[in-house]
C-alpha cells in the first residue's frame, strides 16, 4: 500500500465518520426540538464558514486530492445542500467516487508535481508534499470544524464519534 491508497483510506474513514456525526446531529435536533438550519448555518465564529460550508470544504478536499493523485478529474458538485440528508447524499457520493479509484491508479511518483488553484495564485507540491501539507491538513481541518460546530451547538458528540468504533 503507498501514501496515497493510505490517504484515500484515512479520507473514507473520515467521510464516514463525519456522515455518522451528522445522523447523531439531525436524531438530536429532532429530539431537542433544534431545526436543521440552526445546526447548518451555525459557525464557530463570525469569519468562519457555517457547518454545511464545511461539511462540502471536507467532501471536496477528500475526493480532490485522490482525483489528483489518481490522475482523474474529480466529480463536480453544486455545493446548493439546505438539509442534512443533502450532506448526507454529498458524502456518499464522495466516497461512491473514491472507493471507485483503485490502489494501481493511486501508486505513483513522490515527486510528480501537484498544482492546485489557490484564491490569488498557484501552489506547486510534489505528490508527497501534497499528501502531507495541504491535503490531509486541509481535510481534518474542516472536519474538525464541522464536529466542533456541532459540539457547540449541544450535539453529544465525543472521540469515538470523530476517530470512530474501533
Amino acid at each position: 500500500m503507498s501514501i496515497y491508497s493510505e490517504t484515500n483510506a484515512q479520507f473514507i474513514l473520515g467521510l464516514t465518520n463525519l456522515s455518522a456525526i451528522l445522523e447523531k446531529a439531525a436524531q438530536w435536533a429532532k429530539e431537542n426540538g433544534k431545526s436543521e438550519e440552526s445546526l447548518l448555518t451555525a459557525a464557530l465564529a463570525e469569519d468562519m464558514y457555517p457547518l454545511v460550508r464545511q461539511v462540502q470544504i471536507t467532501t471536496d478536499m477528500a475526493k480532490r486530492a485522490v482525483a489528483r493523485l489518481g490522475r482523474v478529474e474529480a466529480p463536480v458538485m453544486e455545493d446548493n445542500e439546505t438539509t442534512i440528508a443533502q450532506l448526507q447524499a454529498r458524502i456518499e457520493a464522495t466516497i461512491a467516487f473514491m472507493k471507485g479509484i483503485s490502489d494501481a491508479q493511486l501508486d505513483g511518483d513522490d515527486e510528480r508535481q501537484i498544482v492546485v488553484m489557490a484564491r490569488e495564485h498557484e501552489l506547486r507540491f510534489t505528490a508527497r508534499n501534497y499528501v502531507y501539507k495541504f491535503a490531509t491538513p486541509n481535510f481534518y481541518f474542516h472536519f474538525t470544524t464541522a464536529y466542533d460546530i456541532l459540539r457547540q451547538a449541544g450535539v453529544p458528540l465525543g472521540k469515538r464519534d470523530f476517530v470512530g468504533q474501533i
